[in-house]
């Protein structure tokens, strides 16, 4: 993230002046792409300009009937549904006093790191806010007891509802769920379960490749495990707390709504001595489709 260096330093004005200067920063939507987990099932959309707005979606519903002779041929026209959505505004930032400067001036990266920190703590809120997405949306949701294993059949089970709840309640819509997001408490015990093909290679490998954490010691696995059940791609997901997610990624069943790009406001403190950085951007997942979303949930 060298690229941002420049980020990391506030611009000096005089005494007694409090200057803004209002940068966008794409760098930290590259951030975001690279390090989210989550991005990858939502299709990017920007609002230009607005905070909210209201959008149509049409649903291909119905089947084609059989009909005799020279009778009227049934028509249907699309379902039209509107939804307006409204922008978070996530924020975050950090303040550098003429003493922290000071004391790290042998540090060259000191700033860096700062800025560093702040997007880490903006890409945890966009992961929140595409958690409670998927909690919210999920219409079917497999219960299985506290004291129970989180396994292949309940696995199964869940899809089962999902397919079936999708053929019902929205015209014959065909679902192919391939994702599934589990916390890794249960991925441990998915491993327990003989009916998982589990492939101890893989998961040695990842380990091998952990993530790091902010304070650089080695983190707990999370992210895409290269596993697959029951058609499903395993991604480890530790926002989630005793709840599996099972989605249709193919449906374009989310969206990810962001105003152009993450801006940042520096400016200069004069009577704290102190150089301020503000990190804003505007931004809200939605499900289109909840149909496509399912939940298996430990009581």
């Amino acid at each position: 993230m060298a690229d941002l260096e420049q980020f990391a330093k506030a611009p000096q004005t005089g005494e007694g002046h409090y200057f803004r200067n209002n940068i966008i920063a794409p760098e930290i939507i590259k951030f975001l792409k690279d390090e989210s987990n989550y991005r990858q099932f939502f299709t990017p959309k920007k609002m230009n300009g607005a905070l909210s707005k209201t959008f149509r979606v049409e649903k291909e519903e119905g089947i084609a009937v059989q009909i005799v002779g020279n009778s009227e041929v049934p028509r249907e026209e699309d379902v039209r549904r509107l939804f307006t959505v409204h922008l978070h505004r996530n924020a975050t930032g950090y303040k550098i006093d003429d003493d922290d400067k000071k004391i790290n001036r042998d540090d060259p990266t000191y700033e860096s790191r700062k800025m560093q920190a702040a997007m880490r703590r903006m890409l945890k809120k966009e992961n929140k806010d595409i958690m409670d997405v998927f909690f919210a949306a999920a219409q079917t949701v497999t219960n299985i007891a506290s004291g129970d294993k989180f396994d292949v059949d309940a696995i199964n089970d869940a899809i089962m509802k999902i397919i079936q709840n999708a053929k019902t309640s929205n015209g014959h819509m065909m679902l192919e769920p391939d994702v599934i997001l589990m916390p890794y408490t249960f991925f441990v015990e998915l491993q327990q379960d003989p009916k998982f093909q589990f492939v101890p290679e893989i998961y040695q490998r990842i380990l091998l490749n952990a993530n790091f954490d902010g304070s650089q010691n080695r983190g707990i696995l999370y992210g895409d495990t290269g596993q697959v059940v029951a058609g499903l791609k395993i991604i480890v997901a530790n926002e989630l707390d005793d709840t599996a997610i099972i989605i249709d990624s193919t449906k374009d069943a989310f969206w990810l709504l962001e105003d152009t790009e993450p801006t940042i406001t520096q400016y200069r403190d004069d009577e704290h001595i102190s150089d301020i950085t503000d990190i804003r951007h505007d931004e809200q997942p939605v499900c289109l489709w909840p149909e496509c979303v399912g939940a298996i949930k430990k009581l």
